[in-house]
């Protein structure tokens, strides 16, 4: 949940809010990732298995829909198909082969409660070009969120840019050397310090948290039975 805190979301949220772009009327993202390949580390196997629970949609599948809920509001509604294209990975210490029992491809449509229609594309094994970008046209304008981290925003930093003027977001609470990899949990750890100071309650906590897991679930159900999910209201 450390990707809504990075200044560049949190300054695309508020354009978003204060309706400079218009009404939000689509958003697409693509998230490609290095993981998830035809090839993968001995150490990484277990993201190949099923009851590890840590797959291509928990991990770049759950920050993003996050993402979407922080700077568009909501999702009510998801469909999703999966695919697993490389059945059988290589291990590249031993050259042995593991059998995938999880998705290198996802794919999700859904709409939030303001009524912006979304897509997300989640494609495992890429080389060239793992650029995330998200998109969002409204009415009066648009504006973009971008990043070339090659294991997705969440992992780096995020670039924003518009066809309107918007104020430069703030400066992240981490630089340095591993601001790349650093910069968002730190910029949660940043918002906790700030809560905990002024009695505030900002920071995404354990609701949050089965929230998300609940609409990853939705979004699971959606793929394997192949029929649209209708997501309930937050239980905080």
């Amino acid at each position: 949940m450390q990707g809504r805190h990075n200044p560049a979301a949190r300054r695309a949220a508020e354009l978003v809010s204060s309706g400079k772009i218009g009404r939000p009327l689509s958003a697409r993202i693509v998230s490609p990732t290095y993981g998830f390949g035809p090839q993968i580390p001995l150490a990484h196997d277990f993201f190949n298995k099923a009851s590890s629970g840590a797959n291509l949609l928990t991990i770049c599948g759950g920050h993003t829909v996050d993402l979407v809920e922080a700077v568009l509001g909501q999702i009510v509604e998801v469909d999703a198909r999966t695919e697993i294209r490389w059945p059988r990975v290589k291990l590249t210490e031993t050259g042995e082969e593991s059998v995938r029992e999880t998705a290198d491809y996802v794919a999700i449509v859904g709409n939030t409660r303001s009524g912006t229609a979304f897509t997300a594309d989640f494609d495992g094994g890429q080389r060239e070009q793992v650029r995330f970008t998200f998109d969002i046209r409204g009415s009066e304008g648009w504006l973009s969120l971008t990043s070339d981290h090659p294991y997705g925003f969440q992992a780096g930093d995020l670039r924003l840019v518009s066809n309107i003027s918007f104020e430069t977001p703030e400066r992240a609470a981490v630089t340095g050397g591993l601001m790349g990899a650093a910069i968002n949990v730190g910029e949660i750890y940043a918002s906790l310090a700030r809560d905990l100071r002024g009695g505030t309650y900002t920071t995404p906590g354990f609701g949050h948290a089965v929230h998300n897991a609940r609409l990853i679930e939705a979004v699971r159900r959606a793929a394997d039975g192949g029929a649209r999910q209708i997501i309930t209201n937050r239980e905080e």
